[in-house]
């Protein structure tokens, strides 16, 4: 079984700059770590006058260092941190940080353990096999290693200023740099910024210390290093906005192990703003009104975003009540409907048109506009229609002489803004979409090529026949996954016809049409001349389980087809969310769809032609 070699580095004393916590921070680490089961770590420890530099480098390459495959080696560093201005060219940021060891002060400096140093020292040990993870509660600790004004009465920093005595011409050690293997990071601040301790509970404690101790105590041993660190800085957060704890390594790593947990890699947690989700613009989430469905947690609980950030999402939970404990836990999440801003519509032309289009674009909330949604336009003009700004063939002008022509010109906006939505749709959890390729090849008719901007061109025979290809479904993963192809056309029509949902195998292929050639063709009403031609995006969904297929039905915009019919086969209405599943939601076949679990998208464009 996995044994643990923990390092534990506390240093309160130091000369002309002490501390108060540090010391407590390592024997509180040290004491959690007894409490676990198995093996019985193998600890040392090093506190004050006890961990100058060379104490601290020989604990890390002679007692972690014999950590072996399989094994786990912890270092916990509770201290003073530091930084200085350096032209060094590989420091991309213009800093670098230091550990403070209890000599560094006394040395002028020269007893510093450097970022460089410790990150090479631990990434050799980690190259062998051994799980390591660095617990840094020093100001500067995001660059590998604590500093500061104070930001309420009675906090304090760890953190000093760097002695100008470094040289640009200081080597690395390059020891585990470029390996595979590398150490994860549990810091208590970003590189630049400072830590902090003061007072808690009756003692002087770090506040990043006190706080990811009290996480694993909450989490318990199954805990992943992204929930731990979720819920540790948010309480460090609640504390101080100047600090933010940080995590470098894999999300999906269980704590001290590094076993992947199979996981959303968003995480619902409670902070001193509300319930937020730690996906925002920066993940692609567009608009509020997403919804995210909590993971593997019995009867589906969701929660619906209120406010977009930048890097996160302000929600509320839908239907239910979280009670004490929740609300002291991270919950893994992933997103099960998507939100899409309205529709930007622009109407020019004569006044009277522009009048009857804008009296049914009122009640449209899809078609609001906004500007960040799908630019679209109208041009009205003697008593006709042209809209435009979609990515399918034009679209037909309509007439515009009454509140029923305006009715359907509307419908036509908002059909083509769903159809968008369809061909859009990716989700911010890039997984699943990793795993799965589509693959369009050439039979004996026709040809098949790719042009240089990436679409796969499918070329009519010169004697008139429609090209012929073989589609797959290709699963590059290991596991069974559920998968549908849809083929949205440029009439705005979207089908799930071609690969109506199957499972399919690791490592396996999945055939449209069961084996059988697609047939692709120009749309009814296109000439067959030369450089004519049409486009397919065909697009896959790949599931842990079965989906809903209601919502990716769409029949191709026609102005003959009544407003009910579109309404009907698409169950949203043309509105602004992309609902996954639904309560109540039944598959075609029968019977209930599952739960959602994590699910991406692949797509390609196909582009047939009359050469």
């Amino acid at each position: 079984m996995r044994t643990v070699y923990a390092l534990f580095v506390g240093i309160d004393d130091y000369p002309g700059k002490p501390l108060h916590g540090c010391v407590n921070d390592a024997r509180e680490a040290e004491s959690w770590l007894r409490r676990q089961s198995g093996p019985p770590p193998v600890v040392r420890t090093l506190y004050d006058d006890r961990a100058g530099r060379a104490a601290v480098l020989a604990g890390i390459e002679g007692h972690l260092g014999s950590a072996g495959p399989g094994d786990t080696a912890l270092l916990w560093f509770s201290g003073h941190g530091s930084e200085r201005p350096t032209d060094d060219p590989r420091e991309a940021t213009g800093w670098s940080q230091a550990l403070v060891c209890h000599d560094s002060l006394d040395e002028g400096g020269q007893a510093l353990l450097l970022d460089s140093e410790l990150g090479a020292l631990l990434d050799g040990i980690a190259a062998r096999g051994t799980h390591v993870v660095a617990v840094l509660d020093c100001c500067h600790s995001g660059g590998a290693t604590r500093d500061g004004d104070t930001v309420f009465p009675g906090a304090t920093t760890r953190g000093v200023q760097w002695r100008p005595w470094w040289r640009t011409d200081r080597t690395r050690d390059g020891g585990g740099h470029g390996t595979e293997r590398s150490h994860v990071l549990l810091a208590a601040c970003r590189p630049r910024e400072r830590a902090h301790e003061s007072n808690l509970d009756g003692r002087v404690r770090g506040w990043f210390s006190n706080a990811l101790l009290r996480t694993l105590d909450r989490l318990g041993p199954t805990a992943t290093y992204g929930q731990v660190h979720a819920l540790a800085e948010e309480r460090v957060r609640a504390m101080s906005p100047v600090q933010h704890p940080e995590l470098r390594g894999p999300e999906d790593g269980r704590f001290l192990s590094g076993d992947a947990v199979p996981t959303s890699p968003f995480l619902l947690r409670h902070t001193t703003s509300g319930w937020e989700v730690n996906c925002g613009h920066a993940h692609g989430l567009r608009a509020a009104g997403t919804e995210f469905t909590l993971l593997g947690e019995g009867a589906p609980r969701t929660v619906v975003v209120r406010a977009v950030r930048p890097e996160s999402a302000l929600v509320e939970p839908a239907g239910w009540q979280p009670g004490p404990a929740e609300r002291e836990s991270v919950h893994a999440v992933t997103p099960s409907a998507l939100a899409f801003a309205p529709a930007d519509v622009t109407l020019t032309g004569d006044p009277g048109g522009v009048r009857l289009l804008s009296e049914a674009l009122a009640g449209v909330p899809a078609l609001a506009g906004g500007g960040d949604g799908l630019p679209l336009r109208v041009e009205a003009d003697g008593g006709r229609a042209w809209v435009s700004g979609g990515a399918g063939h034009p679209v037909p002008a309509l007439p515009l002489r009454s509140a029923v022509d305006a009715a359907r010109v509307t419908d036509c906006l908002a059909h083509m803004a769903r159809w968008h939505h369809i061909r859009d749709l990716a989700n911010p959890d890039p997984w699943l979409s990793s795993l799965v390729r589509i693959s369009v090849e050439g039979t004996s008719v026709g040809a098949v090529r790719h042009s240089a901007d990436g679409e796969i061109v499918c070329s009519y025979t010169p004697d008139g026949r429609e090209p012929q290809v073989m589609v797959r479904i290709h699963n590059q993963s290991d596991r069974q996954l559920w998968c549908v192809l849809l083929d949205l056309t440029d009439g705005y029509g979207s089908s799930p016809h071609l690969y109506e949902g199957e499972f399919v195998g690791g490592g396996r292929a999945g055939l449209a049409r069961r084996g059988e050639p697609v047939w692709l063709r120009l749309p009814a009403g296109r000439s067959l001349v030369r450089g004519a031609f049409a486009r397919d995006w065909l697009k896959v969904i790949v599931t842990e389980n079965e989906l809903n297929l209601a919502p990716f039905r769409l029949p191709a915009w026609s102005p003959d087809a009544p407003p009910s019919a579109r309404e009907n086969a698409s169950p949203a209405g043309g509105g602004a969310l992309l609902r996954l599943t639904g309560p109540g939601a039944h598959r075609d076949a029968g019977g209930p769809a599952h739960d959602v679990g994590r699910w991406g998208t692949a797509q390609v464009v196909v582009r047939t032609e009359v050469p």
